[in-house]
């Protein structure tokens, strides 16, 4: 999101109303990808709404992703940054 208008009222009345707004890296990620004029068409509540969802739709997609890689036998190795073939 980038503010070539000021709607910091909106989308802070926004977080507060969202079910993720006390987790700020999640509620930025989830503004970003929100666009401009989206945000300024809507009020507070429903880009809170569409926060949430956003949310839970990434949710989704990560457990379908890590599905798909168990099935494949491979798992996400945090720790080295890589995929690792769970049968070896």
């Amino acid at each position: 999101m980038t503010d070539t208008i000021d709607h910091t009222r909106k989308v802070n009345k926004a977080i507060a109303l969202c079910a993720i707004g006390m987790h700020p890296e999640s509620v930025t990620a989830m503004l970003r990808a929100i666009p401009d004029d989206v945000i300024a068409a809507l009020p507070a509540r429903l880009i809170a709404q569409l926060i949430d969802a956003n949310w839970r739709l990434a949710g989704a997609s990560k457990a379908i992703a890590a599905a798909d890689a168990i099935r494949e036998g491979y798992v996400w190795d945090a720790q080295q940054g890589r995929h690792r073939d769970i049968a070896a």
